[in-house]
């Protein structure tokens, strides 16, 4: 079953428009969400530094290795600020050892002692002054940091007597609810924009669609008349043959049979014979049209309008200038005019003006038939107005129909000279 051609053009124009708009979807949610972890990343660092102007200071005046109680207090008053507003999670302060570090202060007392092998690259970076962002790992040393919307911030310091410490701060994002927060403000405007240019467009979608649909109309009419006319062809030319060809051909081989009793039938056989092969004659001509260039349309364009109808008036300008290739485009077109005229329109007079200047070449024929409607669809078996259009436009021109019912018909064909 063939699909309609106006909703196979609404089902795909809403499968484009459902693609475009996840796609859009995808690309806002994975733009943003690489916006929110870079911002989340920028602020834990400056959260640090923060923290680091109101720490590091009273670090470095001390021997982390002899802090006493009250150092640990007041670092604990250091942080309080930061950690009552939600700024910081978690706060450890690392003395380096060799190639290991170990943790001698937090806010919490649990991990403090826990030692474990510091990567000396990273390393390397705090000692050039560079902070490093880090996303906080799932392994036994963060046991008591399992909140995952961490970032661990490290920044390097020597305390009083020169030992290089690193101090690591616990800062809390929250990079999902950024990302969900941003696209429900800019999704929304987004799909609606997407949806309001797919409204916009969907009448072109349905408008293309409809005049393909009647372009493929168009072509599968043409081809089934052109079936049609090459059946009917058939028939006319066996039909023309069985009742007016092969019965004068008998009847002459008959009379050779008894030429020899009566001499007179000679001549009556030659007579019909020649009389066969000039309606054989006259079939083959129909069937193949002579070939017409510029210098002979005049004469075969008279020719035409005198074989439809006597009462046809022709005015024939010039031809030159006009290439041969169109001016047997024009003969074709004008036969098929000319036939529609006689066959469908019941014209009692028709005119045909064709006018060759300025590079162009126009053809007119006009009739005082019925008439019918051009905007209406072809009749069944009524397609020869399709094919000449067709024809036209391949050679690059086009035709213009004027008709009414009962007002005549005037077809104009506008061809390229050339």
């Amino acid at each position: 079953m063939a699909v309609n051609p106006v909703r196979r053009a609404l089902l795909r124009h809403g499968l484009v428009t459902l693609a475009a708009v996840l796609l859009v979807c995808g690309l806002v949610s994975g733009g943003v969400w690489w916006l929110a972890h870079a911002e989340a990343e920028r602020r834990a660092e400056e959260v640090s530094r923060r923290v680091a102007s109101a720490v590091v200071v009273p670090l470095t005046e001390r021997d982390l290795l002899a802090a006493t109680p009250r150092d640990r207090e007041r670092l604990l008053d250091d942080l309080e600020p930061f950690r009552t507003v939600g700024m910081v999670s978690r706060v450890k302060v690392w003395l380096v050892e060799d190639t290991s570090a170990r943790v001698v202060f937090s806010d919490e007392p649990r991990i403090e002692g826990v030692t474990r092998r510091f990567d000396p690259v990273l390393g390397a970076r705090l000692d050039a002054g560079e902070a490093v962002v880090l996303t906080v790992p799932d392994d036994p040393e963060h046991r008591y940091e399992r909140d995952g919307n961490l970032r661990e911030v490290f920044l390097g310091f020597r305390d009083a007597i020169g030992r290089p410490a690193r101090l690591e701060v616990y800062v809390p994002v929250d990079v999902d609810g950024a990302t969900a927060r941003a696209v429900g403000l800019l999704l929304p405007p987004a799909i609606a924009g997407m949806v309001a240019v797919a409204a916009a467009v969907l009448p072109l979608s349905v408008t293309l669609a409809r005049r393909r649909g009647r372009e493929l109309a168009e072509r599968r009419d043409a081809a089934l008349y052109g079936l049609a006319a090459g059946e009917l062809a058939r028939r006319d030319l066996a039909r023309r043959l069985h009742d007016d060809v092969l019965p004068g051909l008998a009847s002459a081989g008959l009379m050779l049979d008894l030429a020899a009793a009566r001499p007179e039938l000679v001549y009556r056989a030659r007579e019909t014979v020649g009389d066969g092969v000039t309606r054989i004659r006259s079939v083959l001509d129909d069937l193949l049209p002579d070939d017409v260039d510029a210098a002979g349309l005049p004469t075969a364009l008279r020719a035409q309008a005198e074989e439809a109808t006597p009462r046809t008036e022709t005015e024939i300008g010039a031809t030159s200038g006009l290439s041969d290739r169109n001016a047997a485009l024009l003969h074709r077109i004008a036969g098929e005019l000319l036939r529609n005229a006689r066959a469908h329109a019941a014209a009692n007079r028709i005119t045909v003006t064709l006018v060759v200047a300025g590079g162009s070449a126009r053809l007119v024929v006009a009739d005082d038939g019925t008439g019918f409607d051009p905007g209406a669809g072809p009749e069944p078996g009524h397609i020869g107005l399709l094919l000449v259009r067709r024809a036209a436009a391949d050679a690059g021109g086009r035709i213009g129909i004027r008709s009414g019912a009962r007002a005549g018909t005037e077809v104009t064909v506008d061809l390229p000279a050339t």
